[in-house]
């Protein structure tokens, strides 16, 4: 069982300072990248979208990272020089028909092929987008996954909108009893080493 990072990237601070006071609820995770990966972490989710003006935002829902392509590439970068079997899962994050355009589509493709080109150690999967779940681009490899956190694993009640105490209160029993899937995401893994 390969252990994953739910929303890997949202230990980042907010893009714009008005939805800093609702991270708490997309925030997943409290290490970087390298720390993830130190801790056993071997798959990271990648969240991407386009703008209006057509520029890449790293998010989760309607959360924006204070993260550029360019920051994002140097920790594709640092994972790929690992010598372990490193995966990405990286979805199309949008919400609406709004967002979900025939240029957003495009860019998404555009950014997976490149990725896949410029990483070849990393084994990229999933490719779907959170419309409608179709798939947006298809990778080589689809690993079959099992997500334990809150925004799956329970009722929309309080702990949805606090992923971090879900977490506190259910990761170490969730990674002793592990999963028959070839990958186990959970939010804040730090809670489970």
């Amino acid at each position: 069982m390969i252990v994953g990072s739910h929303n890997s990237w949202s230990y980042l601070p907010s893009k714009k300072w008005w939805m800093t006071p609702f991270k708490f609820m997309a925030k997943c995770q409290d290490l970087n990248i390298i720390e993830q990966y130190e801790i056993g972490v071997r798959c990271f989710d990648l969240r991407v979208r386009f703008n209006k003006k057509g520029a890449f935002v790293l998010g989760h829902g309607f959360m924006q990272y204070d993260i550029s392509l360019d920051e994002l590439l140097e920790d594709l970068k640092w994972l790929n020089s690992k010598e372990d079997t490193v995966y990405i899962r990286i979805l199309h994050e949008v919400r609406n028909k709004h967002q979900y355009t025939t240029s957003s589509i495009a860019k998404f493709k555009y950014l997976c092929t490149g990725l896949v080109t410029a990483y070849p150690n990393l084994i990229f999967w999933c490719g779907r987008n959170l419309y409608n779940w179709e798939i947006d681009y298809s990778f080589s490899c689809n690993p079959s996954c099992e997500e334990k956190y809150s925004s799956v694993c329970s009722p929309k009640l309080i702990d949805d909108w606090y992923p971090r105490w879900f977490a506190k209160k259910n990761n170490i029993d969730i990674l002793y009893k592990g999963t028959d899937k070839d990958i186990l995401l959970i939010d804040f893994v730090n809670y489970g080493y």
